[in-house]
């Protein structure tokens, strides 16, 4: 145990000095919000993607696949396809258009390309982007107290305090910096520990065959791909695990990630060390949680499938780098999160109601801010236990407000202010009814919020006249600097 300690607190640290050095070299508002777009391909590719996944990959989706089998695969191609057509379909073209409209956040970006002179448009998406930032964060730090209650035995309250004072330490210092550079070690981290857990686990107990026949004996369902549901209840599970797909276009933690690459040029090697990543991780942490059927037939918490792993089959020493790449994928999106929201917070309301405030005064009111969430996200994370349904519901409140604008702002000319407003509520307030009427028991709140905020972005935008003329030459301007782009590449 003092060897796992020792390792864990290790992990710690390296936290800790990647926030000291990457607050030296914190020179200004774009440094602390974007990291001065300074992100090479491989710190963008696996910095999004670990922020993405957070501690469900290691928690809630094992769990998920404990409990539904085969059916699982529906949400590994939710996640595989999701995080490529987002790479392949929004990345290159976000870069760009982050430039030409010199933005520093996703919040702002929505503001000018709507040419919204009175800030409505980068208000409510502010908003909307720190309610759902603090509910995404509150999840993570959910895990972080199972994780060393389930590891240490330290109690669970304790735990997340524990959390919480580690990951504001380095976004504090380092801004969006240090969580960039710091979710690429954890998502290094993240990536070995699930390739090697269940690699390992399978060889010691002589392979796939002894866990195949069991299940098969004792849950006949496992195996099939709609865990033996059929008609609409088979539907439903296919949606629900492929509407996980929808919500990338929306996740503004991975969106900043694309705003934050050195050169747009770089996006193509990027967008193959994402979905690679992805694709492996998810793979491995489904297995985890069929083995884990078979290992652990009777556990409590089948979001603890991991933990219980570790500890039994793998000698005490590596249980503190397990417990190390646990917490990598829970910190590595609490930290996104954090300083995301408090980049809108700087970016759409300090820079607009107290405009004189130079970049300093900015930059340390965000790091306030910092705080402030974090300390929001604690008091959230007291109410509830359970990963999976929360980071699921946050997931579809993002894909639902921002997906469509995002897609239409970056391939339409015809969208205007009161059209972005209408689709970012309408997004909201149909994910919360769908979700809180219990319908999401038969179509994934996503699929509908999605679907409804596109039709409110066309609908409210031909409805108020269209598109502003001055949003229409900056979006031409913008095509423009695409063209010139891609014919240097």
């Amino acid at each position: 145990m003092i060897i796992s300690a020792i390792v864990f607190i290790s992990y710690i640290i390296i936290l800790i000095g990647i926030g000291l050095a990457t607050y030296l070299r914190t020179k200004s508002h774009s440094d602390y919000t974007l990291a001065g777009r300074s992100n090479n391909k491989w710190v963008a590719a696996i910095s999004a993607e670990s922020s993405d996944m957070s501690g469900w990959l290691l928690m809630g989706l094992p769990g998920s696949a404990y409990a539904a089998g085969f059916s699982s695969i529906w949400i590994l191609i939710g996640l595989i396809f999701g995080t490529l057509l987002n790479w392949m379909v929004i990345g290159n073209r976000l870069r760009i258009a982050s430039e030409s409209y010199q933005v520093f956040s996703i919040t702002e970006y929505f503001e000018k390309r709507v040419h919204d002179t009175k800030g409505h448009v980068g208000l409510i998406s502010g908003i909307a982007v720190i309610i759902f930032m603090i509910i995404n964060a509150s999840a993570e730090i959910i895990g972080s107290g199972k994780l060393l209650d389930a590891t240490f035995g330290i109690e669970y309250h304790t735990g997340i305090v524990i959390a919480l004072l580690v990951v504001i330490a380095y976004t504090f210092l380092g801004g969006y910096m240090a969580v960039s550079w710091s979710n690429l070690f954890q998502g290094t981290l993240m990536f070995f520990a699930l390739l090697f857990v269940p690699a390992a686990v399978i060889i010691k107990i002589g392979g796939w065959q002894p866990a195949v026949e069991s299940l098969y004996q004792n849950l006949p369902g496992f195996f099939q791909f709609c865990n033996g549901k059929t008609g609409w209840s088979a539907v439903s599970i296919i949606l629900g695990g492929l509407g996980v797909g929808v919500c990338y276009f929306g996740m503004v933690h991975v969106l900043t990630c694309f705003m934050s690459i050195k050169e747009s040029s770089e996006i193509k090697d990027s967008t193959l060390i994402a979905t690679i990543w992805v694709g492996i991780s998810a793979y491995c942490a489904v297995i985890i949680g069929m083995l884990g059927a078979y290992l652990f037939p009777d556990i409590a918490d089948a979001e603890q499938v991991f933990f219980m792993m570790g500890s039994t089959y793998f000698p005490p020493y590596l249980l503190g780098l397990f417990a190390a790449a646990v917490m990598a994928a829970i910190l590595s999106s609490v930290s996104a999160y954090v300083i995301v929201a408090s980049a809108a917070i700087g970016t759409n309301l300090l820079r607009r109601y107290a405009s004189r405030l130079n970049d300093r005064t900015i930059v340390r009111a965000e790091r306030a801010s910092v705080i402030i969430i974090s300390l929001l996200a604690f008091l959230m994370s007291l109410k509830s236990d359970v990963v999976f349904a929360i980071a699921l519901l946050a997931s579809a409140g993002l894909g639902a407000c921002f997906g469509p604008l995002v897609i239409f702002s970056l391939y339409s000319k015809n969208i205007n202010k009161q059209g972005a407003i209408a689709s970012i509520l309408t997004g909201l307030i149909v994910v919360i009814f769908w979700y809180y009427s219990g319908l999401s028991a038969y179509i994934y709140e996503a699929i509908p919020g999605f679907l409804a905020s596109s039709f409110a972005l066309v609908a409210v935008t031909k409805l108020t006249g269209g598109p502003d003329q001055d949003a229409v030459r900056e979006f031409s301007d913008f095509c423009n600097t695409l063209r010139q782009r891609k014919e240097h590449q």
